[in-house]
């Protein structure tokens, strides 16, 4: 093979691989959307991102607490070194919509300080502008890491 073809396979080879996160749910649907809200939170750590995903009032809210990890411990009531994040596809209705309104329930799943913790998390979206986004995170102040 001739140097000619090497580099252009080299880039096509570069451009399929994809090191985002598997998401178990469709792209754009409030499944996908409420998944990468919490990716951004704890893996990726970039609250611009997060804020994206939300309403005005809701991203405003997070940009409140000045920091991805101030909002991931204070906010959401939660801390991971690292996590996994899922659509919560057990049990009864994956998805409560209604219109321009859904509930979905996100697993999240990780180790802090040793420890492993487990988190449920319903996340309340709308459509704003012809997409899904965050109005609300519903936190569990009986949660596990919170003691």
């Amino acid at each position: 093979m001739t140097l000619r073809w090497i580099l252009p396979l080299l880039l096509l080879l570069s451009a399929c691989s994809d090191d985002s996160p598997k998401v178990n749910a469709q792209w754009g649907t409030p499944e996908y959307i409420a998944s990468q809200f919490f990716q951004a939170l704890y893996n990726d750590k970039d609250l611009e991102n997060a804020k994206a995903l939300c309403t005005p009032e809701y991203a405003a809210l997070l940009d409140s607490y000045g920091s991805v990890r101030q909002v991931g411990r204070t906010l959401m009531n939660m801390s991971f070194d690292s996590v996994e994040i899922r659509v919560n596809r057990s049990g009864g209705n994956l998805r409560e919509q209604y219109e321009n309104e859904a509930e979905i329930a996100i697993l999240l799943t990780g180790q802090h300080n040793g420890k492993q913790i487990d988190e449920l998390r319903n996340v309340e979206l709308v459509q704003h502008k012809g997409r899904w986004v965050i109005k609300m995170v519903q936190v569990d102040k009986f949660s596990s890491s919170a003691r």
